[in-house]
């Protein structure tokens, strides 16, 4: 099994467990929400439902990006996570919309929860996706997947909807009506700002966004270090790279003595490309291209 592989697995482990969360404390907050007549909790419970639909979505995108390279995707099928990404992002930026408008029309008529079982769904809430959110984003950055970030962002976003709608329902039990579904007003606002973020992070991989400047470096510093036991002249002319779901494709351009025979350059490559992919794991594609001095 390669290294990207594991990590498509790293990221169908985090989604499970987002899957399996939400499910539970959408089910909660919505019940509770309505049986108490508090909004704010029922929004924050469909926040954690689209939070449900996005995790099987990562899912999904997860399991088509492990298929191998065929003649029509010579590249492989990485970039399906970005697009699992994207339909998250659209996904969540419709839902916020919609409770948004609901908030609203609410807010002409409040009604109290009538008892404080909602305020401590949501404060247990609070912890819950906090930690479900720490978790994801640790295993995101670990593997370098864009679509499990955005599913640690959704947990992030959901354990600060479930504060305002804290806020807002204590607000309505000691006497203020409107705090509850004016919190949900917020809450829907999050959702909805959240959504487009994802949306433009999303966008910006599908369109071949290149890896992080440090990620860079480490690969002309692997090259410098290479070309400095070369026997003839070498010199790096420049590196470019495309992040795609979990893999890094990157291309390195190297000017040559153009007395080199074949054999040697392949050492030389060889070289660079078992270099790159030794000290960055998530390298899936290398190629190195030699150019007459």
């Amino acid at each position: 099994m390669s290294r990207v592989e594991e990590r498509l697995q790293e990221v169908r482990r985090g989604a499970l467990i987002g899957i399996y969360g939400n499910v539970l404390l959408s089910a909660l907050k919505i019940a509770i929400g309505y049986i108490a007549s508090s909004w704010a909790l029922v929004s924050d419970g469909v926040h954690s439902l689209g939070d449900t639909v996005s995790s099987v979505m990562v899912l999904l995108g997860a399991k088509v990006a492990r298929k191998p390279p065929d003649a029509r995707h010579m590249y492989g099928h990485y970039k399906a996570e970005a697009l699992a990404g994207l339909g998250v992002s659209m996904m969540v930026t419709f839902t916020g919309l919609l409770l948004l408008w609901e908030s609203m029309m609410r807010l002409h008529n409040p009604e109290p929860p009538t008892s404080t079982l909602p305020l401590a769904v949501a404060l247990g809430t609070v912890a819950a996706k906090e930690g479900m959110y720490r978790y994801t984003l640790r295993l995101a950055e670990r593997i370098g997947s864009s679509a499990l970030k955005a599913d640690a962002k959704h947990h992030r976003s959901d354990a600060l909807s479930s504060v305002a709608a804290s806020v807002g329902i204590a607000g309505a039990l000691l006497g203020y009506p409107w705090a509850d579904p004016g919190a949900a007003l917020v809450v829907s606002l999050m959702v909805a700002h959240m959504g487009l973020e994802l949306c433009w992070e999303s966008i910006h991989e599908l369109m071949d966004v290149a890896p992080e400047d440090e990620l860079l470096e480490r690969v002309h510093e692997i090259v410098e270090n290479t070309l400095q036991d070369v026997d003839f002249d070498v010199e790096l002319i420049a590196v470019r790279g495309r992040k795609m779901g979990p893999a890094y494709h990157f291309d390195v351009f190297i000017a040559a003595d153009p007395e080199a025979h074949l054999q040697e350059l392949d050492v030389v490559r060889r070289r660079i490309v078992n270099g790159i992919r030794r000290e960055i794991s998530a390298a899936e594609l290398v190629t190195v291209e030699f150019v007459p001095t």
